[in-house]
C-alpha cells in the first residue's frame, strides 16, 4: 500500500506570511491539527501545528494576528514523503524524526496531501495492508509520543 492510498488529499495550506489567527481558523474549519506552509510553487516549507500556535503566542507575548506562520517554522526542518512511497516508509520517517504528520509531495516536490498517525493506525494490520503490523505502528507511536528530553 502506498501513501497516496492512505493520505488526506484535501488539505488547507498557508504561506509564510499568513497570520496565525488565520491559520488557527483554517484548523478549526478543517477539523485538523496542522496546516502546511507552502511557497509560491506549492512546495512545503514548513508545518504549523495547533501546539505551535499556542506556544508561539505564549513565547512571543503577542496576539496571533501579529505572528506569521514563517515566524514559528523558519528554524524547523520539514520532513516529507512521496505519495508513491510505501506506507511503511512514512512510518519509518515519523519514527525517525518524531513527527505525527508528514506533508506528502509528488515527484516535483509539490504538496499533494498529508499523512498522519491516525491515517496509519486506521489501516494498520487490515486486509488492505497486511504488511503494516501493529508492532510497527506501536514503535512509531512510542517515538512520536515521547517527551522532548527522552
Amino acid at each position: 500500500m502506498n501513501v497516496r492510498e492512505t493520505m488526506v488529499s484535501k488539505v488547507s495550506t498557508c504561506k509564510a506570511d499568513s497570520p496565525l489567527d488565520q491559520v488557527a481558523l483554517m484548523m478549526w474549519n478543517g477539523d485538523c491539527g496542522c496546516v502546511p506552509v507552502v511557497d509560491d510553487g506549492g512546495k512545503p516549507t514548513g508545518m504549523v501545528t495547533d501546539r505551535d500556535i499556542a506556544m508561539g503566542a505564549a513565547l512571543a507575548h503577542k496576539p496571533l494576528w501579529e505572528i506569521r506562520a514563517g515566524d514559528i517554522t523558519a528554524d524547523k526542518p520539514i520532513y516529507t514523503c512521496l505519495e508513491s512511497d510505501d506506507i511503511g516508509k512514512a512510518v519509518e520517517l515519523m519514527q525517525e524524526y518524531k513527527v505525527r504528520r508528514l506533508p506528502v509531495v509528488n515527484a516535483g516536490g509539490e504538496l499533494t496531501g498529508v499523512i498522519s498517525v491516525g491515517d496509519i493506525i486506521a489501516v494498520a494490520n487490515t486486509k488492505r495492508n497486511a504488511a503494516l503490523k501493529y508492532t510497527d505502528t506501536a514503535s512509531m507511536l512510542k517515538a512520536v509520543s515521547a517527551h522532548h528530553g527522552s
